[in-house]
């Protein structure tokens, strides 16, 4: 099964992927996990990320298909699948990720599960994650600039993948037990294991 969770930041795409990989027995591959694991190995391509993740910003997409492709193709082959994080984020990466790594890899995706969450509820998400892993990145500014990044560059991904038939739209303002038995009703729907 390959999958891809898409939703603002905070939305519960982490918590749900992780979820979803364990209980499938396929590799959770959040893009953030391995920005922020680039940077703290403190190569030169790690502090050149760590600027467009202070700021908020996309990281350019080069980098981006460089750093992931090698680790889905991985994780196919060690587990027959994965759960994409935060990956793709724009129409330009969907499009492209769709010919590489879909097609040219023939690792197209099952289905895409898209959290809606209200923005006040997200802030205050990430404003709470924040304390509690101490995330420096989770700032009111770099967060307000996040979520102004995802309405403008991620958001469209919505009716991109519901035109390909893929889009598994989900409330997740909910409490996450309910929203976890919402998407898995989804999916079981859609894809087997």
């Amino acid at each position: 099964m390959r999958l891809l969770m898409l939703g603002p930041p905070g939305s519960g795409k982490g918590t749900h992927g992780v979820r979803l990989a364990e209980e499938y027995g396929i590799v959770h591959i959040s893009s953030g996990d391995v920005l922020r694991k680039a940077i703290a190995d403190d190569t030169p391509l790690g502090r050149k990320l760590a600027g467009y993740v202070a700021r908020g910003d996309l990281v350019p997409d080069d980098v981006l298909f460089e750093l992931l492709i090698p680790i889905m193709e991985q994780a196919v082959t060690e587990t027959g699948g994965f759960i994409a994080d935060g990956f793709p984020r724009t129409l330009k990466q969907a499009e492209r990720a769709y010919r590489e790594i879909g097609i040219d890899r023939h690792l197209k995706l099952d289905a895409v599960v898209s959290l809606d969450v209200p923005d006040d509820v997200l802030v205050r998400r990430m404003l709470d994650r924040a304390q509690q892993q101490g995330r420096a990145d989770d700032t009111v500014e770099v967060i307000q600039h996040r979520l102004a990044v995802y309405c403008a560059e991620t958001y469209p991904l919505i009716d991109y993948f519901r035109q390909r038939g893929v889009l598994v739209p989900v409330d997740g303002n909910q409490p996450p037990d309910e929203v976890y038995a919402h998407i898995k009703d989804a999916l079981g729907q859609r894809v087997t294991k």
